[in-house]
């Protein structure tokens, strides 16, 4: 039997490929039913409903290109565990545009829930990058559609 960070290691590492891939159902099934999720310089979403929305629309305009992890810890405690993490991404957009690079953190609270699963109950993602450098897809994709239309 593993130990509550080593399980929430490997579904942190299942995420984060699913991420690569665009798998948006195992994303999903890997936050509770009344999960929050506060994505960078947009508002928090609730449930699972809304997090499958995002990530469909997410993933409609961007491909991640490389991820790595800078930093990691897992601290649990009793049925609940502490996630922390440093991560460069390249994400690249599906309509043309430049690769964006960032740099940001990662934060989850993950639940042992009654099937046995650690699930994320509660996350947040920020950038140590600059607000308008390209940490926020709304903003990219506004870009993206003013050089289509020969604006600047």
């Amino acid at each position: 039997m593993s130990s509550p960070a080593d399980a929430v290691a490997a579904n942190r590492q299942r995420y984060v490929e699913a991420l690569k891939i665009c798998d948006v159902a195992t994303i999903v099934s890997l936050h509770s039913e009344d999960t929050v999720w506060m994505p960078l310089n947009e508002p928090s979403i609730y449930g699972r409903a809304e997090l499958k929305e995002w990530f469909e629309d997410y993933f409609e305009h961007f491909r991640m290109i490389t991820y790595s992890e800078t930093e990691h810890d897992v601290t649990p405690i009793e049925g609940w565990a502490v996630e922390r993490q440093g991560y460069m991404v390249a994400i690249q957009p599906t309509n043309g545009g430049e690769r964006i690079r960032d740099d940001g953190r990662w934060f989850a609270v993950w639940k042992r829930e009654a099937d046995g699963e650690w699930r994320i109950s509660q996350g947040m993602i920020n950038s140590i990058r600059p607000v308008g450098s390209g940490t926020s897809r709304f903003l990219v994709r506004m870009q993206v559609k003013n050089q289509g239309q020969g604006n600047t």
